[in-house]
């Protein structure tokens, strides 16, 4: 089981406080996964096994999230600040060049790592993303509110902090009840009990909704001007996506091509909503593993 293959560490770096848990063959290739809101590292427990009998795997918990700092106020929580951070975590712990695997917010984070530190990644993969300001730019208003809601209700300042005070269980449970069955899931493999004491701790929700607000006020800006500029991630990419989520029958190599040159994979995931990794673990595995292996130079298996 995850728990007991993992250790746990922390690390100060870029004037916060990341925790972080490590598992697997130390001198094996690197592979760093970064997780989504409102999760932490344990979102990878169903995969992290079979990764980390190949692969030596850092998971951190992003600023803000699971056991990590929770700064307050909405500086630090744009992307360009938040991939500092897990650039100076994996420099603190001697990796030099590896693959890159963010889901939601982990993405985020993951597609600005792409662009500021190039030269750190032999391979990035999305899971469930689209570029922000594609969403925020290019859907209908009645379509990101219908799909993105809590993309608006965040950025409105102070008001949800007060709204989800004293029902954080009830916020927390309306994401993961977006797929059925796997509240119930996650509650019985003790997952849910350990999201819900990382946002129930101080200061968790607010850098929850920092998160996003940061990204529509700095990052949205900056990816427009980027866009304009011609600037584009040229590190080997590789799409995951569900099926039932609100990427579903989207052209989505086409969306990520305006602002990628290399991709080498999309696929989507049958019977699959937003949460990949927990929903359809084998799935996952099945397109991350070979392409793993293509970035680091490896025969191709799974």
């Amino acid at each position: 089981m995850p728990r007991e293959i993992v250790t746990h560490h922390t690390a100060a770096v870029n004037e916060t406080m990341l925790h972080y848990i490590v598992a697997g063959n130390p001198s094996a290739p690197p592979l760093v996964l970064l997780h989504g809101f409102p999760e932490s590292w344990l979102m990878w427990f169903h995969i992290l096994p079979v990764l980390a009998a190949k692969y030596r795997v850092v998971a951190p918990d992003l600023r803000g999230y699971g056991d990590s700092a929770k700064p307050a106020g909405e500086a630090g929580y744009d992307k360009g600040t938040m991939a500092a951070d897990i650039h100076a975590l994996v420099q603190s712990l001697g990796i030099t060049r590896f693959v890159l695997v963010g889901h939601d917010r982990g993405g985020r984070v993951a597609r600005r790592y792409a662009l500021d530190y190039p030269g750190d990644l032999a391979g990035i993969a999305l899971l469930d993303i689209l570029p922000v300001e594609y969403v925020y730019d290019r859907l209908s208003a009645a379509e990101v509110a219908a799909k993105y809601w809590h993309w608006i209700f965040q950025l409105v300042p102070e008001l949800p902090e007060e709204l989800i005070a004293g029902h954080e269980e009830a916020y927390l449970s309306r994401f993961f009840a977006r797929t059925p069955g796997l509240l119930d899931q996650l509650r019985d493999d003790g997952t849910w009990s350990e999201y819900l004491r990382c946002f129930t701790q101080p200061g968790a929700v607010a850098a929850g909704l920092n998160d996003y607000r940061a990204t529509y006020v700095v990052d949205v800006p900056r990816y427009r001007a980027e866009r304009v500029a011609g600037v584009t991630i040229t590190t080997p990419l590789l799409l995951l996506w569900g099926a039932r989520g609100n990427l579903a029958g989207r052209a989505v190599l086409d969306i990520w091509g305006e602002v990628a040159t290399e991709i080498r994979g999309g696929y989507e995931i049958a019977d699959c909503g937003h949460y990949l990794p927990e929903e359809q673990p084998d799935a996952v595995l099945h397109h991350l593993l070979p392409f793993i292996a293509s970035c680091n130079g490896e025969a191709e298996s799974i």
